[in-house]
């Protein structure tokens, strides 16, 4: 029995002996993990942190503008000549020589400036312009004077030519408007009769010229695009200067009266610099250079 006593008390021995033992361990294990958790942790990814998008900036279309614009012009108007009784025209015939010089044509190019004010999707406004102009025709075809061949030559020409509108459009994009515009209108225009020939020193030969600054309108519409202060737009004019009238071979006698509508419609291409204020808001105080 004191043998069967004695093993159970060494059991019993043994076994603190090994609560002990993982007690040590179970204490050596953890503080080995404090040790070693900071380098884990350096090793793991950490997903960085969620910032919203920042929306694009609403493009603002206020503001005062000017640029350089050129563009193509076109017509379908003749310059008309009329016999004045008991004259018939001196061109070599009654019918022949009635129009001259028709559809005029050229290039334009020149400045455009005016100012802008955005309600919501809606842009109103103003455009000023002025062109050197190319805008002409001429023609020249034979007569006859005092029995003798010759030539008679007649032109018109619009030397420049400008407006003063107003425009209303609404935004298709933030960046991209459609507009309509329309006002004032003028410009040089200017017609010329000359004749040349070896019958011109016998008879009076044909001759005559106009110039004047002319006055009328223009409406039409067109396509913008603004990106911060540039901008590109496109646009279509219809213009109508009212008629130049003269007189042929004036002061006596006059042959033939002529006239020439100054009429027509243009393709104008313009890229411009806005600024964020207005004449009228400088005026005013609410705007500062």
């Amino acid at each position: 029995m004191q043998t069967i006593g004695g093993a159970v008390m060494s059991l019993d021995i043994v076994a603190r002996k090994l609560r002990a033992l993982g007690v040590i361990a179970g204490a050596g294990a953890l503080a080995w993990m404090s040790a070693v958790s900071p380098v884990l942790a350096a090793d793991i990814p950490v997903a960085p942190a969620y910032k919203a998008p920042v929306p694009a900036p609403v493009q603002n279309w206020y503001g005062f503008f000017i640029g350089v614009s050129g563009g193509y012009a076109w017509g379908r108007n003749a310059v008309e000549t009329t016999a004045v009784p008991p004259f018939t025209p001196f061109l070599g015939g009654t019918s022949a020589f009635d129009t001259w010089a028709a559809n005029p044509s050229g290039g334009l190019a020149g400045l455009q400036w005016g100012s802008n004010w955005q309600f919501n999707r809606v842009v109103l406004g103003t455009i000023g312009d002025i062109y050197w102009s190319d805008i002409k025709a001429s023609e020249i075809k034979g007569a006859t004077f005092g029995g003798l061949p010759g030539t008679s030559t007649v032109d018109q020409h619009l030397k420049w030519f400008g407006t003063t509108r107003v425009r209303g459009g609404v935004l298709v994009s933030d960046n991209l408007l459609l507009y309509a515009s329309g006002g004032l209108a003028s410009g040089r225009g200017e017609s010329t009769v000359t004749s040349q020939g070896a019958g011109c020193a016998i008879v009076v030969c044909p001759f005559g010229t106009a110039s004047k600054n002319m006055w009328g309108w223009a409406a039409g519409g067109g396509v913008e695009y603004l990106s911060g202060p540039w901008s590109a737009r496109v646009e279509y004019l219809h213009y109508d200067l009212g008629t130049l009238n003269y007189a042929v071979a004036p002061p006596a006698p006059v042959f033939f009266n002529s006239s020439v509508r100054m009429s027509g419609d243009m393709v104008l291409g313009t890229i411009s610099y806005k600024f964020n204020w207005t004449i009228l808001g400088l005026i005013t105080g609410s705007d500062r250079l």
